[in-house]
C-alpha cells in the first residue's frame, strides 16, 4: 500500500471495505476518512473501529448534515493528544446531554 500511496498521480479514493480502511489507518496512509453516519441502529455488522489499544486521533475538518438526518463528516488524522478517554470528552457536551 506504501508503494502505491507514493506513485505520482491523482488522488486515491476507495468506499465499502472496511478492513483496507482498518490497515490504511494503522499504517499511516490515510490522508482523509469520509464517513456518512445514519440515523439508525443496525446492531450488527462489522465495526470500523475495532477493538484496540492503539488510539486514531483524528481531527473533524468537514460537516453537514441532510434533511434525512444524515451526517457527512470528513476527518483527517491528527496530532496524538496524549491518552483520553469518553469521560475526558464528555465534560465538553452541553449539560443536558452528560
Amino acid at each position: 500500500m506504501t508503494a502505491l500511496k507514493n506513485e505520482p498521480g491523482g488522488r486515491i479514493a476507495m468506499s465499502g471495505s472496511v478492513s483496507v480502511v482498518r490497515q490504511l489507518l494503522q499504517a499511516g496512509l490515510l490522508d482523509e476518512l469520509h464517513l456518512l453516519v445514519h440515523p439508525i441502529a443496525v446492531r450488527k455488522g462489522e465495526r470500523l473501529f475495532d477493538e484496540g489499544d492503539n488510539t486514531v486521533p483524528l481531527e473533524l475538518i468537514k460537516s453537514e448534515t441532510f434533511t434525512t438526518g444524515v451526517l457527512y463528516l470528513v476527518y483527517r488524522p491528527a496530532k496524538a493528544s496524549g491518552d483520553a478517554s469518553y469521560d475526558d470528552a464528555k465534560v465538553h457536551l452541553p449539560q443536558d446531554e452528560q
